[in-house]
């Protein structure tokens, strides 16, 4: 039988997932699993090292029908189009031409 100290002491050692919130579909999935957003003064930023500063959202990197623009309207506003447009050619493979920042600092 387990004393109370080694029982807490197996607790601490399970570590937790964390668990978020596609923002266009509603999906909550483990966070790995999304590719993060952050909206700054210049433009939505794609954030996939989860880094970087400010009120950050999530999306499903896998599921095309988020990244479209009426899904990203509640989170991005005016800056929805842009955003859809970088997400359906950052996943389509072809060389980014839009004004949303990937990784802090290029616009395309």
């Amino acid at each position: 039988m387990l004393s109370g100290s080694a029982v807490q002491g197996a607790m601490k050692k399970r570590e937790r997932t964390p668990v978020r919130s596609c923002v266009a579909c509603r999906t909550r999935r483990p966070q790995r699993e999304l590719l993060r957003v952050v909206l700054t003064d210049k433009g939505p930023l794609l954030d996939p090292g989860r880094k970087r500063q400010g009120r950050g959202s999530y999306i499903c990197p896998d599921k095309p029908g988020c990244w479209e623009e009426k899904k990203l309207r509640r989170f991005a506003g005016a800056h929805a189009k842009d955003l859809a447009e970088a997400l359906a050619l950052l996943f389509s493979k072809e060389a980014p031409n839009t004004k949303v920042i990937v990784e802090g600092g290029q616009n395309g």
